[in-house]
């Protein structure tokens, strides 16, 4: 009885510890700002955006997208090129590797 309180102890501390140390999803941008169209998609090892912008707020000429990507346990930022309004996409993927994929945990835009 004790070895098996033991393990739903030591299981409940460790399930914590995973819940608190995991990225906020919600702290990075879900939903692209007004002026802007983006494409969230998937490839092998990883995910990516794609996001064309029409209008942004204030006097930019340019922007860029910037991807929050996640693996699990590692979260860092992919940026993508700087383009004008009213053309292209700017493109930013979250590349994983042959043990691990890595995931788009969200993204923001950046203006110039």
């Amino acid at each position: 009885m004790r070895k098996q309180l033991a393990c739903l102890f030591a299981a409940a501390i460790s399930m914590g510890g995973l819940l608190a140390g995991a990225p906020a999803a919600g702290a990075a941008e879900d939903r692209p700002p007004s002026g802007c169209d983006a494409y969230r998609y998937g490839f092998l090892w990883g995910e990516g955006v794609s996001m064309t912008c029409f209008s942004l707020p204030g006097p930019a000429g340019t922007y860029r997208v910037v991807a929050h990507c996640t693996n699990g346990s590692a979260y860092w930022f992919t940026v993508g090129e700087w383009v004008p309004l009213w053309f292209g996409p700017s493109t930013a993927e979250c590349r994983g590797g042959l043990l691990w994929n890595a995931y788009l945990a969200g993204y923001h835009v950046e203006d110039f």
